[in-house]
């Protein structure tokens, strides 16, 4: 899920989600006739391998309380596709991936977080020793982001966004809300896309300061900029795990029915023979893979289709698409770079950014030949957005009243605020 909920191309994208479409239509038959067909299932831990290429899916499971597993994180931006990706590493083990917000124990195994981003948190102590990272473009990472937050009615803990638990996934926001948010986040969430990628590339970039303990970078606070540079390591990363990751997966090519099962394999490499860890055969991957996608039962980004707007109707602006592309356009030249030659993720990402880049390119061509009107010049519109968002809850984290209510916290702050401050 996200913080609060924690998990949690153009034209490609439109192929991708139809045939999505046709799989759980399929899986939804197999549901509601397999029992007559072939009776009722034995649950296995791990998914069994036929041979032959062949397979036959099973649920995931826990593991068993008296495990001592090795444990792996899995991280990823939020709305960068951590849903297909557990689902995927469910069936690729048959062992139930945990959640950062649902932290039950060391004996978990595998985990899911969007740490460092403000929507994770670090519950799991020093209990993991690698990391996995995913990455999605930042074109449909941060609408699918913004979806999640709307479908939890912009909570900021647990109490305010458990209402809505079950509205994940179900419905894309207004059109309407996602512009608002869009214009008033957009500078701040491509950068945290960025930054996210580094933290685990250069095994814990810290771009925050330590008072910020949300990471938001919002008043009194600030994130660190380039002349703060070099940026202190997380003590995370220096204490309790390698954070350098293990493998980079694409989601879009994890997507994909000719590129999903490689993308599967590297995840398959980086836990296979690890203490208490099971993993099914090279040869049946590609089998596991086309059926987590029939049988997985947790909703994912396509049910929003059958609900509202498709994601290809939330845009960003002209001005915005040149920014997202510039910094694309940063992350690459920084992958590429000599010291980086000989690293396998960071060629994967590199590969990965080269998608994005062409993807935001062709969508920042068509919008240049076929303009949108320009809105007339408005002094207030800023701060009608920020108004907008701290009335549906999405407010300053550390508004001087929340924080005077801190005991522990608020003498340590107190003197970055103002005597009239609210």
């Amino acid at each position: 899920m996200l913080f609060t909920l924690k998990s949690f191309k153009a034209k490609p994208v439109v192929h991708e989600l139809s045939w999505a479409k046709m799989i759980r239509y399929v899986a939804l038959m197999g549901i509601i006739f397999s029992p007559f067909l072939f009776g009722y299932i034995d649950h296995h831990r791990l998914s069994i391998d036929l041979g032959g290429g062949d397979c036959k899916w099973t649920e995931s499971f826990p593991l068993p309380l008296d495990s001592e597993p090795f444990g792996t994180l899995v991280a990823s931006y939020p709305g960068g596709g951590m849903r297909v990706t557990w689902q995927q590493i469910e069936g690729l083990t048959g062992i139930q991936v945990g959640d950062d917000y649902q932290f039950s124990g060391p004996r978990v195994g595998i985990i899911k977080t969007q740490w460092p981003h403000y929507e994770g948190i670090w519950s799991y102590g020093a209990t993991l020793n690698q990391t996995i990272l995913v990455v999605r473009n930042p074109r449909w990472a941060i609408p699918s982001f913004h979806n999640i937050l709307s479908e939890v009615n912009y909570g900021q803990d647990f109490s305010e966004v458990y209402p809505y638990l079950n509205d994940l996934f179900t419905k894309r926001a207004p059109i309407a809300n996602w512009i608002k948010w869009r214009d008033l986040k957009f500078e701040k969430e491509i950068e945290l896309w960025a930054w996210h990628i580094d933290y685990y590339m250069e095994q814990g970039s810290k771009y925050w300061t330590d008072l910020d303990f949300d990471r938001v970078g919002e008043k009194p606070f600030h994130f660190l900029t380039d002349e703060e540079k070099p940026w202190p390591k997380d003590i995370h990363c220096i204490n309790d795990i390698d954070c350098f990751p293990k493998a980079l997966i694409s989601y879009e090519k994890l997507r994909k029915h000719d590129t999903g099962p490689g993308e599967l394999s590297k995840i398959a490499n980086a836990v296979r023979d690890k203490k208490e860890m099971t993993v099914i055969s090279d040869e049946a991957i590609g089998c596991v893979w086309f059926e987590t996608f029939i049988h997985a039962a947790a909703p994912n980004n396509d049910d929003r289709d059958f609900a509202g707007d498709l994601a290809e109707a939330f845009r960003f602006t002209n001005d915005q698409l040149e920014a997202m592309a510039n910094k694309l356009e940063f992350m690459k030249e920084k992958y590429s770079a000599a010291e980086w030659a000989n690293v396998t993720v960071a060629q994967d990402l590199v590969s990965a950014i080269e998608a994005y880049i062409s993807d935001v390119g062709e969508e920042r061509a068509y919008m240049l030949a076929n303009p949108s009107p320009t809105p007339p010049p408005n002094p207030d519109y800023h701060q009608s957005l920020v108004d907008w968002y701290a009335g549906v809850g999405g407010g300053n984290r550390y508004e001087k009243d929340k924080v005077r209510a801190m005991r522990g916290y608020w003498p340590l702050v107190k003197q970055l605020y103002n005597e009239t401050e609210r």
